[in-house]
């Protein structure tokens, strides 16, 4: 099975709906908790939320081998490790504002964060 180069412009454009899609779904879902919408009303936006940031992470995953120790993957994993801890504890203002934060800085870091490796000690494409 040939698998798919990240950077095609096939590829590109998913990551590019999907990250807009993404962005869309937990905007309409934590602007809900800032406004103390009932649960039953954001629940369709936080679902939406997790399976658009799901699919995206599967497409991160999927630009080099080293991703994971990558400050790109670090950044995701601690975003997703918030979520997850999010989760169990429920879903509050100040909780999601730093799931917010932490995508946000992680998705805007220049290349020389982004492709650190904390393995290899430096830049690895």
């Amino acid at each position: 099975m040939p698998v798919l180069d990240p950077y095609s412009g096939g590829a590109r454009a998913i990551a590019i709906v999907l990250r807009t899609a993404h962005l869309f779904t937990m905007a309409l879902f934590v602007g809900g908790l800032f406004a103390a919408t009932p649960e039953p009303s954001v629940r369709t936006w936080r679902l939406l939320t997790v399976a658009t940031g799901a699919a995206l992470l599967l497409t991160e995953v999927t630009h080099g081998r080293h991703w994971v120790y990558q400050g790109r993957g670090v950044a995701t994993l601690a975003h997703v490790g918030v979520l997850a801890l999010l989760a169990v504890g429920g879903m509050d203002r100040s909780a999601s504002t730093a799931a917010l934060v932490i995508g946000a800085i992680g998705s805007h870091m220049p290349r020389s964060l982004r492709k650190w490796s904390f393995r290899h000690r430096r830049v690895v494409d």
